[in-house]
């Protein structure tokens, strides 16, 4: 931890802020009064306390952290002031800033109190980096940590007064009390600064639910959950409801899951919010998903494909029919990736139609369709009227069913280029199971000319990613360029990532996978001669974003399979 080996006072002759005669007058007194030299320095207003914090901070080699450039604001989505008590941070002057893995970020007045940095390690069973920081300073950023979150909490309750109910209890449900508690103001105020707080946080996903003894508010930002200050839990009812009302979905209905969803004006912005709520033991939970089409810049390049990829991808895309299938779960962005394929390939020359549920971004000369089961507009029906629209390309937003399946092979033979998406782990994987979904082994082989699976890693903070030495975890990689690790700081939330970026397995179907479809070899089988033949896995791939100083070998096996 030390850094250099002198003193205080020395580094403070050496900075040219204090004289020796001040510092032996101080020492002096020092001996006569007791405590620290540098609170008999400021008491004597020898030197200022961000001087003896800066000193401070070379001489133990830690970051010093003051209000003014910012960094004494704590993580508020990681439940920091549950892990270190309010008065115990008062009286010793700590302040928890981040959490990441089994480390906390603390900032203290007096770097060196041992015994304080041993009690939090047993507190919070993390082992702790330590910050510097004056201590008036400290005492302003503890009482907006601290009393900000105590205030807020007060708020709320006092606020629900105006609409406190017996009616909360769902036998009891009238659904215009329902109504009228929805529409109340503190209820409208409180989703308001909910999904104003999740849009400056950048989060993605708002999760709200209800658990026997509590209630949950959580942000998810880069793939990640963290919580948030929940509201009181007679509020719970009526601020599902009016989620529900924005989102035009039935107040009354309970018992069955439904979705919806609305647009949103922040600042300059327009947000789309996709609503999903179900139906739980506790009460239901609701899930929002933000969607700022301004943060999708629709390029190749920024997904974080690389040369190799985007040669794969481009000499298979702007072939004038076939069928390109892109895999993986929920959330790995499949949607934003075929939004840029069409972006890449749409000119005036093609009719590109797509069908999709829903519709998550509006494209610029291309024919979006949305899906409406009620009515019996679905993907199959669907595909059999786009056909007599002399299109060139189709976009199937998700293969499902027979049916559905069967309508792409058809197009794709028939001289359209389609592209669609399918829920599997891998690329091979996805390839069996358009066969056992029923597609016969004959007519795959003829549409089929690329599938892609892909999943999204989080990026190292370029502010403060940290050169490591590479450990034994690193053995048997060939490693040769510096390898970094997160660390955290103002710019990240102390996280030590920020954003996200795509990894690729791409399977193009050559002769030889052709003839591997064709006898319906398994998806091991396939993988193993796409390997030998060039493929890339996800983990090969994400390995190669580590190299590159882009993330770190623990987001890489988070997401993928080690080979």
């Amino acid at each position: 931890m030390i850094k250099s080996n002198l003193k205080l006072g020395d580094i403070l002759i050496k900075q040219g802020l204090l004289k020796q005669e001040q510092l032996n007058y101080a020492l002096e007194e020092q001996e006569k009064k007791g405590g620290k030299l540098g609170e008999v320095l400021s008491v004597l207003e020898f030197v200022s306390e961000q001087d003896i914090a800066s000193a401070l901070s070379k001489q133990l080699g830690v970051l010093h952290a003051s209000i003014e450039k910012g960094l004494l604001r704590p993580n508020l989505h990681q439940g920091l002031e549950k892990l270190i008590p309010h008065d115990y941070a008062r009286s010793r002057k700590i302040l928890p800033l981040s959490k990441h893995l089994n480390t906390m970020t603390v900032a203290m007045a007096d770097p060196l109190d041992l015994i304080a940095i041993d009690d939090i390690m047993k507190m919070t069973g993390c082992d702790i980096n330590v910050v510097v920081a004056t201590a008036s300073d400290m005492n302003q950023a503890l009482d907006s940590f601290y009393q900000s979150k105590d205030l807020k909490k007060k708020s709320i309750q006092e606020q629900f007064i105006l609409m406190d109910s017996e009616t909360t209890k769902e036998q009891k449900v009238d659904v215009r009390d329902i109504f009228s508690e929805s529409e109340a103001a503190p209820v409208v105020k409180f989703v308001d600064l909910i999904l104003g707080d999740a849009i400056e946080q950048g989060a993605s996903d708002i999760h709200l639910e209800h658990f026997e003894a509590r209630i949950s508010l959580r942000y998810r930002i880069d793939g990640v959950l963290y919580d948030a200050n929940a509201p009181d839990p007679k509020m719970y009812f009526a601020i599902i409801s009016r989620m529900k009302i924005l989102a035009k979905m039935d107040i009354a209905e309970r018992r069955l899951p439904q979705d919806g969803g609305f647009s949103i004006a922040f600042g300059d912005k327009i947000i789309d919010v996709r609503a999903s709520s179900i139906p739980t033991i506790f009460g239901e939970k609701i899930v929002m998903r933000l969607l700022d089409q301004a943060k999708l810049p629709l390029e190749f390049e920024y997904l974080g494909l690389d040369n190799y990829d985007l040669k794969i991808i481009r000499k298979e895309i702007f072939k004038p029919f076939g069928m390109v299938y892109l895999t993986g779960p929920t959330g790995s962005g499949k949607s934003t990736t075929l939004y840029t394929i069409l972006n890449e390939i749409k000119t005036p020359r093609k009719n590109i139609i797509t069908i999709e549920d829903p519709v998550e971004y509006k494209l610029d000369g291309i024919n979006q369709v949305q899906v409406k089961p009620l009515i019996g507009l679905n993907f199959a029906n669907s595909l059999r009227s786009f056909l007599r629209q002399d299109p060139d390309i189709l976009m199937v937003g998700e293969v499902r069913d027979l049916e559905t399946a069967q309508m792409c092979i058809r197009a794709a033979l028939t001289g359209h280029m389609v592209l669609s998406t399918l829920h599997t782990n891998d690329a091979p994987t996805a390839v069996t199971r358009i066969m056992d979904i029923g597609i016969e082994p004959f007519l795959l082989v003829s549409a089929l000319r690329l599938v892609v699976a892909q999943r999204l890693i989080r990026r190292l903070c370029e502010k403060c990613k940290e050169e490591i030495k590479p450990d034994v975890r690193y053995k048997d990689m060939n490693i040769k360029e510096p390898v970094y690790e997160a660390k955290g700081c103002e710019v990240c939330r102390f996280t030590g990532f920020k954003g996200r970026v795509g990894i690729f397995e791409l399977l193009p179907i050559n002769e030889e996978i052709r003839n591997m479809i064709y006898y319906r070899k398994s998806s091991d089988e396939i993988r193993k001669r796409a390997e030998a033949t060039g493929m890339r896995s996800l983990y090969k791939c994400g390995v190669e974003r580590m190299k590159q100083g882009i993330t770190t070998l623990e987001e890489v096996i988070a997401v993928t399979v080690s080979d």
